[in-house]
């Protein structure tokens, strides 16, 4: 499914869901896509942690990780100036309003949608 015209060689996608069949079904997705390496992280912690260790062409961010909010992680990514958006079931002001400009998929989300982000991003980076 990958399309060299379209998505870099060596890509690498951080994957912050709390959720793990959703995040399985994204990394499914992701690798279809043509994305060479997919970090699933399922909270905050892990997430700051993996941006501190690797870098990433991409960030997809569960909005909402138990009680935690993936927030401070899309701080780090900005300033590291890492393209992110966000994968969420909330709507309006949930998302702060430095990153509404942020492409939004809504959960539950569709095999196109992902891809179509992922594109977006990869394309801005």
């Amino acid at each position: 499914m990958r399309d060299a015209r379209l998505l870099p060689a060596g890509l690498r996608v951080l994957l912050v869901e709390d959720e793990p069949l959703i995040a399985l079904d994204g990394e499914h997705i992701l690798r279809s896509t043509g994305v060479d390496e997919v970090v699933w992280v399922r909270n905050l912690a892990d997430g700051i942690q993996s941006v501190d260790a690797k870098q990433f062409h991409a960030a997809l961010l569960d909005l909402r990780l138990g009680t935690d909010s993936s927030i401070p992680l899309a701080q780090r990514l900005a300033a590291l100036n890492v393209p992110f958006g966000f994968l969420t079931g909330f709507h309006g002001d949930a998302i702060p309003s430095e990153y509404k400009d942020r492409p939004i998929v809504p959960k539950p989300f569709t095999p196109q949608q992902l891809s179509n982000l992922l594109l977006r991003l990869v394309d801005k980076a």
